[in-house]
C-alpha cells in the first residue's frame, strides 16, 4: 500500500470508529433529554434545533461546496480562498443568527423556546464557522481530525447535559451545553487546519464577488432543500402541540443522527468527483459507481433492518411514552436512505457544475413539501409529516438521477441493489422470529447475517471490501487497475 492509501485507510479507521462512537453519545444525549424533559419539554428542543437549523443553512451560502470545489482544482490558491470564505461566513453567520432571534419573536412560542433560540444562535454560529473549514481537510483526506474534534465535543456536551439534568436546571441550560461544546468544536478545527492552510480574516471584495456569484445558486438550493427537510417540524410546532413535535423530533433525531454517514462517505468522494469531473470521465464514473456501491449496501439492511427493531430503538431511547413515534420512525428511515443516495447524487451534480440545475430540482421538492404539509399535517400530524418527507426525497433524488444522466449519457449500475434486498430479507427473519430479544444482540446478529448472506450470493467479494476501505480512491487517483 502506497502511502496515499495508507492515509486513506487511517482515515478511514478513525473516521468510522469515531463516529461510531459520536453516534452512540448521540443516542445518550436522546435518551436522557427524553427522559428528563418528557414530550412537550423535548418538543420545545426540538423547535429551538429545527429553528436555528434553519438559520445555519441560511448562513452557508454555498460556501462549503464552493471551497471542497476550488480548492481541489490544480494549482488553486487555497490560503486565498479559504480565509476569505471563512471571512465571509464569519460576517454572515453573525448577521443571519441575531436575526434568528429577532424572528421567532414573531413566532407564538414560549419565552422559553424564544431564550433557548437566542443561547442556541451563538452555538450555531461556531457551528456555521467551522463548517466552511471542512473542505480543507476533504482535501488533504484528513476529515479523521474533524470526527475526533466532533468526538470530544460532544462528549463535553454529555458531560455537561449531565451535570445540569443532576442539577435540574432545565432546558436552557440543556441548550447552554450545546453552545458551549460547539464553541469547543470551533476551537478545535480552526486550530488543527492551521497545520494545513493559515486562515486568517482576508477582505478581497473582488473575490468576494466572484465566490458570491458561484455560491448563490448552491445557497438557493441549501435553502430549498432545508424547506422540506426542517420546514415540517416548523409547521407541526405551529399547528400542533408541543408533544406532537416530541413524538416526531425523537424519530427525527434519530434519522439526523444516521445521516452523517453519507454524509461523511460522500466528503471524502467529492475531492476526486471534482478533479475527474471534465478531465477524465472514466475515473468519474468509476469513483461513483463505487461511492453508489457502497451505499446501497448500506441503506438498504438499514432500512429494512429498522422496520424489525424500531419499537425496541424507540423504547430505548424514549423509555416509554412515545410509542407513536415507531410508525414515525418506519417511515422515515426509508427517507434516510433516499438521502444516502441523495447526498452522492447532488455533489456529482455539483462536480459537474450544474449547481443552477440543482436548484431547480430543491426548488420543486420544496413546492411541493410545502404543499403537502398544508394539506396532511392537520390531517394526520406527524404521521403526515413523516410521509410528506419520504415523498419529497424520493422525489428529488430521482430528479437529481435524471439530471446526471442527460449531463453524463450515463447511468450508473443498481445491480447491486437487489442482492442487498435479498440479503437483507434473509436478515430479517430472524429480527421476525426472535424480537423478543435484546436489541443488542439482534443488531450485531443481522449485521453478521446480512454481510455472510452478500458474500455467499457474491453481492460482495474480499477484494470489493478491500477496495472499500483502501483502494478506491487509490485506484482512482493513480488508475492502477480497472474498478
Amino acid at each position: 500500500m502506497n502511502n496515499l492509501g495508507k492515509k486513506i485507510a487511517l482515515n478511514t479507521i478513525i473516521s468510522g470508529g469515531t463516529r461510531i462512537i459520536e453516534l452512540a453519545l448521540a443516542f445518550i444525549i436522546i435518551g436522557i433529554l427524553t427522559r428528563y424533559l418528557g414530550k412537550s419539554g423535548f418538543g420545545e428542543y426540538s423547535i429551538i434545533l429545527a429553528f436555528l437549523f434553519i438559520f445555519n443553512v441560511l448562513a452557508d451560502f454555498g460556501l462549503y461546496s464552493i471551497v471542497v470545489r476550488e480548492i481541489s482544482k490544480p494549482g488553486a490558491d487555497e490560503k486565498k480562498i479559504a480565509s476569505n470564505a471563512f471571512t465571509i461566513r464569519f460576517l454572515i453567520g453573525f448577521l443571519i443568527f441575531i436575526s434568528a432571534f429577532l424572528i421567532a419573536c414573531l413566532f407564538p412560542y414560549s419565552i422559553i423556546v424564544k431564550q433557548g433560540i437566542l443561547i442556541g444562535a451563538f452555538g450555531f454560529w461556531f457551528l456555521s464557522m467551522s463548517q466552511v473549514l471542512m473542505g480543507v481537510f476533504q482535501k488533504y483526506l484528513r476529515m479523521d481530525k474533524i470526527a475526533i474534534a466532533e468526538l470530544i465535543a460532544r462528549i463535553i456536551q454529555v458531560i455537561l447535559i449531565l451535570w445540569f439534568v443532576k442539577l435540574e436546571f432545565g432546558l436552557l441550560f440543556i441548550i447552554s451545553a450545546l453552545a458551549i461544546s460547539s464553541f469547543a468544536y470551533f476551537i478545535l478545527v480552526f486550530i488543527f487546519v492551521q497545520k494545513y492552510i493559515r486562515i486568517r480574516f482576508q477582505f478581497d471584495f473582488v473575490f468576494w464577488k466572484k465566490i458570491l456569484r458561484q455560491s448563490w445558486p448552491l445557497a438557493l438550493s441549501a435553502i430549498l432543500c432545508m424547506i422540506y427537510f426542517k420546514l415540517d417540524t416548523i409547521f407541526l410546532s405551529v399547528m400542533k402541540s408541543e408533544g406532537d413535535v416530541g413524538i416526531y423530533g425523537l424519530s427525527y433525531k434519530i434519522l439526523e443522527s444516521i445521516v452523517f454517514f453519507p454524509a461523511m462517505f460522500v466528503g471524502l468522494v467529492m475531492p476526486l468527483l471534482s478533479k475527474y469531473a471534465f478531465s477524465d470521465l472514466k475515473k468519474f464514473k468509476r469513483v461513483f459507481q463505487r461511492a453508489l456501491d457502497f451505499l446501497i449496501i448500506t441503506a438498504v439492511p438499514l432500512a429494512i433492518g429498522t422496520l424489525f427493531l424500531s419499537p425496541k430503538i424507540i423504547f430505548l431511547l424514549s423509555g416509554g411514552g412515545f410509542e407513536e413515534s415507531v410508525l414515525v420512525l418506519n417511515i422515515l428511515i426509508f427517507a434516510c436512505a433516499m438521502i444516502f443516495f441523495g447526498a452522492l447524487f447532488s455533489n456529482v451534480i455539483i462536480a459537474r457544475n450544474l449547481q443552477k440545475t440543482l436548484a431547480k430540482i430543491y426548488l420543486i421538492g420544496a413546492a411541493v413539501n410545502v404543499v403537502a404539509n398544508f394539506i396532511f399535517i392537520p390531517r394526520y400530524s406527524f404521521y403526515g409529516a413523516a410521509g410528506t418527507t419520504l415523498f419529497t426525497e424520493a422525489l428529488v433524488t430521482i430528479l437529481m438521477l435524471i439530471v446526471i444522466f442527460k449531463s453524463l449519457q450515463y447511468l450508473p449500475s443498481f445491480k447491486i441493489f437487489f442482492k442487498a434486498v435479498f440479503a437483507s430479507i434473509i436478515m430479517a427473519l430472524p429480527l421476525y422470529f426472535f424480537q423478543e430479544q435484546n436489541l443488542f444482540i439482534l443488531f450485531p446478529l443481522a449485521v453478521v447475517i446480512y454481510f455472510l448472506i452478500l458474500y455467499l450470493i457474491k453481492g460482495i467479494s474480499k477484494k470489493d471490501i478491500s477496495m472499500m476501505v483502501r483502494r478506491e480512491i487509490k485506484d482512482g487517483v493513480n488508475n492502477s487497475s480497472d474498478l
